[in-house]
């Protein structure tokens, strides 16, 4: 769902349809008894199809990342181009750098992230920021264990970037020089790119819950 700010109105881009339709994308207006309208690229089917993630609205357009290979759709024209992708294949994930658009790579041996992002949009020239190592022997020593993260999503946090990591049934939180910042110990806990932003709406039920406090971390 985005935005289409010409018209102010919200829309859905919509893949895949049943298969008597027509190969690639369709838009639809919330609110409206139009039709689905065809605006094609099939090329776009493998990205949305194996795109289970979340995408990041950038500058008017969603942005989405697989691997190696990095897609936008811009809002306004609705249509669809490929972006230069500064990583190869493996696990990647996009996020939202304050003005820059970033994205996370994770090691092959599963122990560190780099992190880059996207200096000059309209050229498309990508920057090197960060590579963070996972703290091994600093997780080793609290939970006495072997280590092997898994899930590692990064998030903006505070200006810079946090690293969601899961581990075992925990999930840690770690900063950019690959200290713990804390950790959440609860089955089936996992990190997401999903964020909760608080409202203007004070929703009764929330301070009833144990542990609510008020600006506390977002991220869990």
């Amino acid at each position: 769902m985005y935005p289409h700010l010409p018209t102010g109105e919200y829309r859905l881009l919509l893949y895949p349809l049943p298969p008597e339709a027509q190969g690639g994308s369709y838009i639809f207006t919330l609110g409206s008894d139009q039709q689905l309208r065809h605006i094609g690229f099939p090329e776009a089917k493998e990205l949305l199809l194996r795109f289970s993630t979340v995408s990041i609205l950038f500058r008017g357009n969603l942005h989405w990342c697989i691997r190696n290979l990095m897609m936008a759709f811009d809002t306004t024209a609705e249509s669809f181009r490929q972006v230069r992708s500064p990583v190869g294949p493996g696990y990647s994930n996009l996020i939202e750098m304050g003005d820059m658009l970033g994205i996370s790579s994770l090691s092959d041996a599963a122990a560190s992230v780099n992190i880059w992002v996207l200096q000059d949009y309209e050229a498309e020239v990508w920057t090197f920021k960060y590579r963070v190592e996972f703290p091994v022997a600093e997780t080793r020593e609290q939970f006495g264990k072997s280590v092997h993260f898994r899930n590692v999503v990064a998030v903006p946090w505070d200006g810079d970037v946090l690293l969601l990591i899961k581990f075992d049934d925990c999930l840690l939180q770690v900063d950019i020089h690959g200290k713990m910042v804390s950790s959440f110990r609860r089955r089936g806990l996992g990190p997401t790119n999903l964020q909760i932003k608080q409202t203007l709406v004070q929703h009764a039920f929330f301070p009833t819950l144990e542990g609510y406090v008020v600006n506390s971390s977002p991220l869990v």
